[in-house]
């Protein structure tokens, strides 16, 4: 005689386990793109805030500031307070990346000696891929990501 076995709690729950061992890798891997591409806005936001900062400042610096030049190797005052509002944005992210490069521009050259009919600011935001690199590096190979804000602005100082 045949008995049926029933169909119990215990016996359910391995299925269950077995169908999230093959589904969880696939919700992570969809969980880490979203998020990847959320910390490259994050940054590319913060830096095209400070870019704009620093260029808004050189704007509006009085023409006397912007004659003076820097004393020796140093920047002119201007240039290097607009230079400190940039880093001081960017320091939230500063531990993240794998670089910042500031550059400001007056005229396309450098901010100092004359008054400027356009100002420039550029930042350069290094970063790597530590989510997926496993899977982007096949692809970009090891290099890493630069993320550019460039801000210009008429010089409306007065």
């Amino acid at each position: 005689m045949l008995t049926r076995r029933k169909f119990s709690r215990n016996a359910a729950s391995g299925y269950i386990a077995v169908e999230m061992a093959f589904v969880l890798p696939i919700f992570i891997l969809l969980l880490a793109v979203p998020f990847f591409f959320a910390r490259v806005f994050w940054y590319y936001s913060v830096g095209e805030k400070a870019a704009h900062d620093a260029a808004r400042y050189l704007s509006m610096a009085n023409q006397a500031e912007m004659r003076t030049y820097g004393g020796g190797f140093s920047e002119a005052k201007v240039p290097a307070v607009a230079r400190w509002i940039a880093q001081q944005e960017l320091e939230e992210i500063l531990p993240f990346t794998d670089g910042i490069n500031i550059t400001l521009l007056c005229d396309s050259i450098v901010c100092g000696g004359a008054v400027p009919a356009t100002v420039r600011a550029d930042i350069q935001i290094g970063l790597h891929d530590t989510i997926l690199s496993p899977l982007t590096s096949e692809y970009l190979g090891n290099t890493n990501m630069t993320l550019n804000s460039h801000v210009t602005m008429l010089y409306a100082g007065d």
